[in-house]
């Protein structure tokens, strides 16, 4: 699991949140693609990656991201082992 330290938030919490989540969610099945989301710095650089296996989760993933003020990003996005994104959420960005 990446480091969420470099973000201005509170990545202890966030990563609790993200980690019941998971636990919640029944397995996975191997024959079904992962929902991947990204989570970058304020850099841009990609520091942690969450794998839903339903959208329902995924969809549970994207509310606890917005509440702790990231937003989903444009265009489309890898990591870096080159495996597609299906969102990459960062940090607010001024106007």
């Amino acid at each position: 699991m990446n480091d969420l330290a470099v973000l201005s938030f509170d990545c202890t919490e966030l990563r609790r949140r993200l980690s019941e989540l998971h636990e919640q969610q029944p397995p996975a099945d191997p024959a079904t693609p992962s929902i991947r989301i990204g989570i970058e710095d304020a850099e841009g650089a990609l520091v942690h990656v969450v794998e839903a296996s339903r959208l329902v989760e995924a969809v549970k993933v994207f509310e606890v991201l917005g509440d702790y003020g990231l937003e989903p990003r444009n265009g489309r996005h890898r990591t870096q082992d080159g495996r597609r994104l299906t969102r990459l959420y960062s940090a607010a960005r001024p106007a």
